[in-house]
Formats: structure tokens, C-alpha cells, sequence
């Protein structure tokens, strides 16, 4: 659940060549930026947007498409796709407003030709939406000068290639890129995991799931459904993107669940397919809400015995966590 970052910062000789050549030439623009002084620095071949000029600086937004055209198409956790397929039109329908309020909503209407204040139909909602969603999901952090943005950057594999490029820098609003690192890495794993103060049941008192260590006491049922202790066999953590929203379920007898919407209950179903109603270890679920999550990390435990099941304030929970994937200690 968790994939260290700390790899050598030039690892372009083990990128393919369609890669180190992207790389290649991005870094000669920004070579060429900060030796030409406040001139234009030159795009990429094939870049799909003009280099910096002395007009107008560029709004963040704007930027965040420019990293796009600059290294590729970006590697994420589309919520479109995790931890389900979803309908991407009524996504895009349901976060209309959230798109419009966005900073990034203007240019990517102006990259797509269509005019703000025009009335989008569903098929131009669709289309904005597509743009709009990995673009504007882009951590971008205000750097002290307040004329620049930090970003982390994580792009799909080109020609074949089994892992990405991870690149994290600095763009200022001319347009211009300072890389401060540059990794080559695989597929992100998307969080599926509890929030961070999860209350997990124990024999003695409830303890916050980022508490718990290996060898800790638990609940959790046996094979005939009857609760018994087990033994934490290790806890892991992985960190959320700064766009990571979580579920929050209450059932009728008062009990909550928060955490990431794939996280899965006992009997295999996740946070994101329920609805209100459904039956969750005997009682209802009345209500369902999404939430932001800005704690940094998600957690997740796994435990000794015949099912593997935990209790999250009372409620029968699964574990993600694989052996290969555990942080010991969180």
C-alpha cells in the first residue's frame, strides 16, 4: 500500500528512448529559459502549446495544461475508473458546478473552442469534464514568491514502457520549468484504505487505526461468525493526493465508517456501492456523504485468524493489505 520515492534522481538511462528523448528536450527548454533571461523558452517537438512570451502571464490553470502537453498524459487514480467504473457523463453532471468554480474550467474551454457563458449541452459537458478532471487534480502548491507553482507529476509510460516518469519542479507563470527531480516509476496505487483516527475495536479499548502496531490485540470472527481476538499481524499506510475524497456511511443504530471508496466491508462490497438503505451487518445505512480528506495518509491493518475481518466501530471490515504491500509500523 505504500512505494518508497526515494530512487536516484537521473534514472534516464534506464527510460526508454521515447522517454529520455521527452526528457531531453524538455530540459533544453528550461536550459534555454534561464540562459535567454526573460525570452521565450522553446516547447518540446511536438508540444502542444506555444512557449512562454512577454504577454500576459499564464493562469494557473493554463499551466496545468501546459505540464500536460509538456510530459505526456498523466498517470492517476481517475475516479472514473477507481475503485469502480463509473459514468463518466453523469460525473460530469454532477460536479458541473464544481468544474465552472474551478481555476482551471476557463482555459480548458478555450483550449476545446467552446465561449464562457455559453450553454454547454451534455456532449460539451462531457468533453470539458474529460480535459478538465486530470488537469485540474494536478497537486499545485503557490511557491513563496507567489509568481510560481510547485507541482508533482506522475506520466503514463511511453513505447512500451512499464513505468512512468515522475517529476517534481517548480513552473512559473511565463510558462517556464525547473525540474528538481526526476524518477522512473510504476502504475500509482490508489488509496483503499481507513482515515487517519479510524477507531479499530479491541478487548480493552478502541484504539485509532494509526496506533495500532504488530502484535496488538483485535476483534475479529471466526469461521462460524463469532467474534473473537486476533493479533495484528502488521499495519500499513500509504499516502493520499491532496484530491483524495472519501465516504462517510452511518447506519440507523449509530455506528460510522470512514475510508476511501473501495475500501471493503466483510462481505467483500466497498464504501462506493452502497446506497442508502442497503443493510450493513444488520442495519441500514441512512446516509452516505463524500468528503475531502487532507490528513495525508491512509491506513489499513491486517489481522490474524480465519477471516481476517476487523471492526471499525463496530463495523465488519476487510483488509486491503497484501503481504507485499506492508509498511511495517504504518
Amino acid at each position: 500500500m505504500s512505494r518508497s520515492l526515494e530512487k536516484p534522481h537521473d534514472l534516464s538511462w534506464r527510460l526508454p528512448a521515447v522517454i529520455a528523448l521527452r526528457l531531453a528536450l524538455l530540459v533544453l527548454a528550461v536550459v534555454a529559459a534561464g540562459c535567454g533571461g526573460a525570452g521565450p523558452s522553446p516547447v518540446p517537438s511536438g508540444g502542444g502549446t506555444p512557449g512562454p512570451t512577454s504577454g500576459p502571464a499564464f493562469t494557473p490553470g493554463e499551466l496545468r495544461l501546459r505540464l500536460v502537453d509538456l510530459l505526456g498524459p498523466r498517470w492517476w487514480c481517475d475516479p472514473d475508473s477507481y475503485p469502480v467504473g463509473r459514468d463518466e457523463l453523469q460525473s460530469a453532471l454532477a460536479r458541473w458546478s464544481e468544474i465552472m468554480a474551478s481555476d482551471t474550467f476557463g482555459a480548458v474551454v478555450d483550449r476545446l473552442g467552446f465561449t464562457l457563458g455559453q450553454d454547454f449541452d451534455p456532449r460539451e459537458q462531457l468533453a470539458v469534464y474529460r480535459l478538465w478532471k486530470p488537469a485540474a487534480a494536478i497537486p499545485f502548491e503557490v511557491v513563496p514568491s507567489g509568481d510560481a507553482f510547485r507541482f508533482d507529476y506522475l506520466a503514463q509510460p511511453v513505447g512500451g514502457a512499464a513505468e512512468g516518469v515522475h517529476t517534481i519542479g517548480i513552473i512559473d507563470t511565463a510558462g517556464r520549468i525547473t525540474i528538481e527531480s526526476r524518477t522512473a516509476e510504476g502504475e500509482p496505487i490508489c488509496p483503499i484504505c481507513l482515515v487517519s483516527g479510524s477507531l479499530i475495536d479491541t478487548p480493552s479499548v478502541s484504539l485509532p487505526v494509526d496506533r495500532l502496531r504488530a502484535g496488538d490485540a483485535v476483534w475479529t470472527l471466526d469461521g462460524s461468525g463469532r467474534r473473537v481476538t486476533a493479533t495484528v499481524i502488521a499495519v500499513g499506510g500509504m499516502t493520499a493526493p491532496s484530491t483524495h475524497r472519501v465516504i462517510r456511511i452511518e447506519l440507523a443504530d449509530g455506528r460510522t465508517l470512514t475510508a476511501s471508496p473501495g475500501h471493503p466491508l466483510a462481505d467483500g462490497r466497498t464504501l462506493a456501492e452502497l446506497t442508502t438503505g442497503d443493510l450493513v451487518d444488520g442495519s441500514a445505512v441512512v446516509s452516505l456523504s463524500w468528503l475531502p480528506y487532507a490528513a495525508g495518509r491512509t491506513f489499513d491493518i491486517l489481522v490474524s485468524g480465519e477471516t481476517g475481518v476487523y471492526f471499525v466501530d463496530g463495523i465488519p471490515t476487510a483488509s486491503t493489505i497484501r503481504p507485499a504491500a506492508v509498511v511495517p509500523g504504518g
